[in-house]
């Protein structure tokens, strides 16, 4: 396939090729015609800015059993190309309904009760990853550079290593990653850890997530792990292992809010809301994402502070995710439920205490609600990052607006100008809910301020280049720590 003419130069000048379990955008067709439309989520969004910067290849499931071939080259207005994976039914059931969102996804986020482990789809999960590493093989040349995604693809690294032991390889574990006692509840653990070892560099949210790696590693597999400089030693080889917290694409967002569309959709939110102040809150229906225990919070700060009755709305967004499984089915229910009973307790005429919105939007709506929001509640119960904090943060450029971080978030290790919050601490939350509502503008102002100093000093930009120079010092056996902390 031909690639973009826009090429980042990685290793001896060759392409970036990023693989990810779906792609950042998906293919609608009308009619005899087809296109690319650009999903909706954080890392999506961020990896459609980065892969534009950039330019090269991208190989991705379709997304479905998709009609169209298995591979196809990006519409004129994208700079890079994409090579898009067709599963069948029977691999979309048990690999990624199976063990990717049944398994591997609450086991990153110690979250076991929701635990399922399959041997047929632990299978599964092997050929699908044989299947991306030969496709990445053939598409690959020499002096390519592979950045592999995430939990989905965790064997691709060491199957595409025997394919093209020449490749530099390096891998992002965007999710949470657990300590051995956890993953050891995880039948083919030692497996999982060693074809992520196929990497030349494996980089993680934070430094918490890194050592837990590095613990696993020297809990169930025969290497040696080196501490002190992040390194693993197996089979001859030296992986590096680090610390890469994902950036936001500031000035994207910073363009959005600035946009005329964003005022108009900004003005429409507050004739419909009409409150004094508007808590939102921006995620995927996801049990990890605290969105029970938020309304909890919430409904008890309107009963200890009834003068916020009529003053005050929250206007919670859940994207629709994962909605073939049960325990996210139950989990919608439970929401509704939840919000129901508040509306039915706190209602009043002309006035809604919560507002619900079970429903994807484009980043350019993302950032008109980011605008309203004068408290943002994110307050997940584990996340390896969550760039909904700092794509808040990015879109508030008049300084105004509180943001409520959860402890557990990855972001909450830069964002420490914002109000941390435990989010299993109910009545903390109610405490810091009522704080953030009654800060002093010069405070606001001040906490705001540094926030975006933190989000500007790392983009995503700034990630990738970081991560990128790393993985070609570990490629070359030098010790990539004094780039990617550079």
């Amino acid at each position: 396939m031909e690639a973009s003419a826009h090429t980042v130069e990685t290793q001896s000048g060759g392409r970036l090729i990023v693989v990810s379990n779906r792609a950042p955008v998906r293919i609608v067709r009308t009619g005899s015609e087809s296109r690319f439309e650009t999903t909706v989520g954080g890392v999506a969004t961020a990896f459609v800015q980065l892969l534009d910067k950039y330019g090269g290849l991208w190989i991705a499931w379709s997304g479905g059993v998709e009609e169209f071939g298995p591979a196809m080259t990006a519409a004129p207005e994208r700079r890079f190309a994409m090579h898009l994976k067709r599963l069948s039914e029977s691999e979309v059931t048990l690999y990624y309904w199976g063990m990717c969102n049944r398994g591997l996804w609450p086991l990153m986020h110690q979250m076991t009760e929701y635990c399922r482990f399959n041997a047929r789809e632990w299978n599964a999960y092997r050929k699908v990853n044989e299947s991306f590493a030969a496709d990445c093989a053939t598409a690959a040349d020499t002096g390519d550079t592979v950045w592999i995604q995430d939990f989905h693809l965790a064997l691709m690294p060491s199957y595409l290593r025997r394919g093209a032991p020449n490749l530099p390889i390096g891998v992002f574990w965007h999710v949470p990653f657990p300590p051995p006692g956890i993953m050891a509840k995880f039948p083919w653990h030692t497996e999982l850890i060693m074809g992520m070892l196929g990497a030349d560099l494996i980089g993680f949210q934070t430094r918490a997530d890194a050592h837990a790696f590095l613990r696993c590693c020297e809990t169930f597999c025969t290497v040696a792990v080196d501490y002190q400089n992040e390194l693993v030693r197996t089979d001859g080889r030296t992986v590096a292992v680090g610390t890469f917290p994902i950036g936001a694409p500031v000035d994207y967002f910073e363009r959005l809010a600035a946009d005329p569309h964003a005022a108009r959709r900004l003005r429409q939110i507050k004739r419909a809301v009409k409150v004094e102040k508007l808590i939102v809150g921006v995620d995927r229906l996801d049990y990890t994402k605290g969105l029970i225990e938020r309304l909890t919070a919430y409904e008890r700060f309107l009963e200890r502070h009834p003068r916020y009755e009529g003053r005050v709305t929250m206007l919670q967004i859940a994207v629709p995710s994962r909605t073939r499984v049960h325990e996210y089915m139950m989990l919608r229910r439970q929401i509704e439920e939840k919000i129901a009973r508040i509306i039915a307790r706190f209602f009043r005429a002309g006035w809604l205490p919560v507002r619900y919105l079970y429903k994807q939007y484009p980043p350019e709506t993302l950032a008109a609600y980011y605008l309203a929001a004068d408290v943002a509640m994110v307050t997940p119960l584990r996340d390896g990052m969550n760039l909904v904090a700092k794509e808040y943060v990015a879109a508030r450029a008049d300084l105004n607006g509180v943001l409520v971080l959860s402890e557990k978030a990855g972001a909450a290790q830069e964002l420490t100008e914002a109000l941390i919050v435990d989010p299993t601490n109910i009545d903390q939350m109610v405490g810091v809910i009522k704080q953030a509502l009654e800060l002093e503008p010069d405070e606001r102002r001040a906490r705001m301020r540094a926030l975006r100093a933190r989000v500007k000093e790392n983009t995503l930009e700034h990630w990738a280049d970081t991560f990128l120079a790393a993985l070609r010092a570990a490629y070359r056996g030098a010790h990539p720590h004094a780039i990617a902390k550079s």
